[in-house]
């Protein structure tokens, strides 16, 4: 069977190709992967703090690539850091079967299979897949391991089918009044009283709420 997604819901992408190399901590940005610790570490934030003696120091906030550890490191100004590549390659999703996801890449058809723990989005961002989902997988080239897939990512907004809602949930300081809808994929979130069996819905995954009805 072939899958294929709308054009309008295709998963922008960075492919991303760079050999490995060493920076100096000033030198190094925001999102870039870097190895510490015998280990890959993408950074959250960097700021340069004085030293109070003529010195320059920078901060790092760093969170593990491989799980939700998180940690603030410290280094002169004149450390370096080795750069790991980080690229997104796009994929489709297509099945669950236990704690794994399949998934299949769009270019060359071949199927790979990840962890659930493994989505960017943690367990909530699991509950938001969908048959044909397009989602970024994240593929980390190491010296020692060479190129694994690392994380998947849902898409930031998609679209979703109401598949039935239910009485009044509440009103909101506003007026506006809610319902939960359950949507085809079988999660649940709260829509506007106006929406309806059937209706298809804008979704925003990264904070589970309503956005807007699709015209």
């Amino acid at each position: 069977m072939l899958y294929r997604i709308p054009i309008r819901q295709t998963l922008s992408v960075l492919n991303i190709s760079r050999r490995h190399y060493k920076l100096s901590v000033g030198s190094i940005k925001k999102g870039q992967v870097v190895q510490l610790k015998d280990r890959a570490w993408k950074v959250l934030t960097r700021d340069h703090v004085s030293s109070g003696r003529g010195g320059a120091i920078v901060k790092m906030d760093l969170q593990d690539i491989l799980s939700p550890n998180k940690i603030s490191e410290r280094f002169k100004s004149g450390d370096t850091l080795e750069i790991l590549n980080l690229s997104d390659e796009p994929y489709q999703y297509l099945y669950s079967e236990g704690n794994k996801i399949h998934l299949l890449h769009l270019e060359s058809f071949e199927e790979l299979e990840m962890d659930k723990n493994q989505c960017e989005g943690g367990g909530k961002g699991v509950t938001m897949l969908e048959d044909s989902m397009p989602v970024a997988v994240s593929f980390l080239t190491t010296p020692e391991h060479g190129r694994q897939p690392v994380t998947f990512k849902l898409p930031d907004t998609y679209t979703y089918t109401v598949q039935s809602v239910v009485d009044r949930a509440g009103q909101a300081a506003k007026g506006t009044v809610y319902k939960t809808a359950s949507l085809t994929n079988g999660a649940k979130l709260q829509v506007p009283e106006f929406v309806n069996e059937g209706d298809k819905i804008i979704v925003d995954i990264n904070g589970l709420r309503y956005m807007k009805r699709e015209l």
